[in-house]
């Protein structure tokens, strides 16, 4: 039940960062028409590119980490046995929730400075918070998807070795 609601959540997610990037392509071809015919380029578009290229890369995240997707380099995998390579995948596995878990706890100081001070974009005066609180949403939503992968790692594991 937790896995079908965080595949839930992941293409949730998904479906939202392939609208921001929607919004960053859109946001660019206006600018650029707007500019090139009447002179008038769209105030703030470097900011909306900005935010969208955050949003479309961390919103992928969680779906990425459940589909197990990450790019890799699997050189060693042909030199070891079967086992080896299950090891050394669960062992990157918890390397990944280990470092995602870092950068949700270093991305909570940030947060908070930014909702105390109100901190916010230079030309659309958007702040800056929901941005780190988006961030920090979808890196324990990936946290939590590359757990499920590695609990799937270890059943495929077992029910291997049974």
């Amino acid at each position: 039940m937790l896995e079908r609601a965080l595949e839930r959540l992941a293409r949730a997610c998904t479906m939202l960062g392939a609208v921001a990037l929607a919004v960053m392509m859109l946001t660019t071809d206006y600018d650029i028409v707007a500019r090139a015919l009447f002179r008038a380029p769209l105030s703030g578009a470097v900011d909306i590119v900005e935010m969208m290229v955050l949003c479309s890369a961390f919103l992928g995240l969680p779906e990425i980490c459940l589909r197990d997707e990450q790019i890799r380099v699997d050189i060693i995998d042909t030199l070891v046995p079967p086992r080896v390579t299950d090891a050394l995948k669960a062992l990157g596995l918890g390397a990944t929730i280990g470092f995602m878990g870092l950068l949700a706890v270093n991305i909570t100081r940030p947060l908070h400075d930014a909702w105390q001070f109100g901190d916010i974009k230079p030309d659309t005066g958007f702040p800056l918070y929901p941005l780190f609180a988006l961030v920090l949403f979808c890196l324990i939503a990936a946290t939590a998807t590359t757990a499920v992968v590695l609990m799937r790692t270890f059943r495929s594991g077992a029910a291997a070795r049974a």
